[in-house]
């Protein structure tokens, strides 16, 4: 049986496939690895990437696929995490 790769390597051959974007966003910096774990929860839907631990900026990477779905999840999370959007592409 041959070896599994991570789920990253997997999210990223997916996307390869497929189109794939990110957002940047800033949240409270005591939230980044509970919304790490809310993301990977949702069988891996995306992955996030802390650009600077003390500012709480992030990059999450998607596959444009599930571009609505990212969104409502931020939007439902934006005043617990004190989140904001900081560029979308």
């Amino acid at each position: 049986m041959g070896r599994v790769p991570p789920p990253h390597s997997i999210f990223s051959s997916l996307c390869t496939l497929m189109r794939s974007s990110f957002l940047i966003v800033r949240l409270n910096p005591q939230k980044l690895a509970y919304l790490k774990f809310i993301l990977e929860g949702y069988d891996h839907l995306a992955i996030l990437s802390v650009l600077d631990p003390e500012k709480g900026l992030s990059k999450i990477h998607f596959c444009e696929k599930e571009k609505f779905l990212i969104k409502e999840i931020l939007e439902d999370l934006k005043t617990e995490f004190s989140l904001e959007l900081v560029d979308f592409i």
